[in-house]
């Protein structure tokens, strides 16, 4: 049986930081917290309750 992560769920929000917070703060886990990558978005990665990965990632405004 192959191990591994195999998808992740990509989740576009108009705002990384609150999106994460709020799931973190229900309980979800806290696997990476939001970071600038790499240089136009601002990304932040939790999991499901069965422990697959989620991805949540903002647009940041051109420097």
């Amino acid at each position: 049986m192959p191990s591994g992560q195999r998808a992740a769920v990509v989740l576009w929000t108009d705002d990384t930081a609150a999106a994460y917070a709020a799931l973190t703060a229900d309980g979800a886990p806290a696997l990476a917290a939001p970071h600038v990558w790499p240089d136009r978005l601002l990304i932040a990665w939790t999991a499901d309750p069965d422990g697959n990965p989620i991805q949540l990632v903002q647009h940041l405004p051109a420097r």
